[in-house]
């Protein structure tokens, strides 16, 4: 933009000033009085319109408004709920769950405690000689158990009270029925463990699973 020319109000002298010196006290370079540098008309601002006031709210609503607020206080059921479902439903896919103790959906399999899904899998029927094979590790364990409970009541009981000379004295010694007597147990109960764990607890072999 130009720079405009100045006009010294003592002096009456012009001169171009530097950048926007309008409305600016400056001093004139002629006869060094200072005096405020006039707005031209073009450069004046615009009066800004007046602000329009907010249109004041409405003293009263309208009939029909009046008549749909009346109605929801009246309407003890302003939204519709004609019925409440309190049904368990499952977490997964929403559908309803068996009964309120069901721990897995019907319908997609989700386990609610574990969180997971059910998968199926074809496998292959056991025989009745694969089951017997499943079982007879903890059969033994049970026979083995048998055997050493009638030993410890022979060896402990009854052999005493048969033996003579050397051997009498070596049997009868109450350290030594002691020490086998413990020894003993222990096995037994690692032997109970097993056994009460496959002919018990888990008594059906693992599925074989179809490939």
């Amino acid at each position: 933009m130009a720079s405009p020319v100045i006009t010294c109000p003592e002096c009456n002298k012009q001169f171009k000033g530097k950048g926007d010196l309008q409305g600016k006290k400056i001093r004139c370079p002629f006869c060094r009085e200072p005096f405020t540098v006039p707005v031209s008309e073009e450069e004046k601002p615009a009066p800004k319109p007046a602000a329009k006031k907010p249109a004041a709210k409405a003293a009263a609503k309208s009939p029909a408004a009046k008549a749909m607020a009346e109605d929801d206080e009246d309407n003890p059921n302003p939204y519709g709920v004609t019925e409440l479902d309190l049904a368990p439903r499952c977490p997964n896919c929403a559908n309803e769950m068996e009964s309120e103790e069901a721990v897995v959906c019907l319908y997609c399999g989700y386990n609610t405690l574990t969180r997971t899904w059910g998968k199926t899998a074809k496998v292959i029927e056991m025989t009745g000689g694969e089951h017997f094979m499943w079982l007879l590790p903890g059969l033994a364990c049970a026979l083995a158990i048998f055997l050493m409970v009638i030993f410890l009541i022979l060896y402990c009981l009854v052999l005493p009270y048969y033996s003579r000379g050397e051997w009498y004295e070596f049997s009868d010694h109450e350290s030594l029925r002691m020490w086998t007597t413990t020894i003993m147990l222990s096995i037994m109960w690692g032997l109970g463990y097993f056994a009460f764990n496959r002919l018990v607890l888990n008594p059906k072999p693992p599925d074989k699973v179809k490939n």
